[in-house]
Formats: C-alpha cells, sequence, structure tokens
C-alpha cells in the first residue's frame, strides 16, 4: 500500500540491491528478534513461520522471499541476474499456527 513502511530482513546482498530497486526507501535489517517492534508494514524475507504468523497478527504484511535454485547452484553466492531467474516473492495473507504438543 502507498505511504506503508517496508523492511527488508535480508543478509544478502544481491538480494537487499534487487529488492531496494524496486522499495529505494525500504529500511534494511538484517534479522527480527521482536515482531512486537513492528506494525503496518510491508517486511520481505525469509523468517521462520512463527514469527511471520506473529508478524501477520501485528497488522504487517508479510511477502516471503523463496529461492528455487538447482542442485548445482546451492551454497553459491548469487548475482542479482541469478537471483531473478530463481527467486519468487509470495504474500502470505494469513497463517494460523497451533502449538502442536507431543
Amino acid at each position: 500500500m502507498p505511504g506503508e513502511k517496508v523492511v527488508i530482513v535480508s543478509r544478502h546482498e544481491a538480494t537487499i540491491n534487487l529488492l531496494k530497486s524496486k522499495y529505494p526507501g525500504a529500511e534494511v535489517v538484517s534479522h527480527i528478534t521482536n515482531p512486537a517492534e513492528y506494525s503496518n508494514c510491508l517486511i520481505i524475507g525469509n523468517l521462520p513461520i512463527n514469527m511471520i504468523a506473529d508478524l501477520i497478527k501485528n497488522g504487517n504484511r508479510f511477502v516471503l522471499v523463496a529461492l528455487n535454485v538447482p542442485p548445482e547452484l546451492r551454497g553459491k553466492e548469487l548475482g542479482e541476474e541469478e537471483l531473478k531467474k530463481y527467486m519468487k516473492l509470495y504474500e502470505i495473507k494469513s497463517l494460523e499456527l497451533e502449538e502442536f504438543r507431543i
């Protein structure tokens, strides 16, 4: 939505550069430790599913950065052109988790 704060959660330089080309005013953080510190933001990254659920509950939009990298490129540093080829973004609109006890 226009005017919402955008937060990119990543330590990967090519991912940050690619996303910053679309969201030049975005704040970049390497991790989120307290989801309660964020509300009404667009958060883009790859986080643990329970943290994603908390962020959504706090009124944030969350976009997952997913990579479908072929086996021969796994573990290698990808550049922006390779990222464009293998990266997909998925907005998670709702997520309900219930603790499972054993």
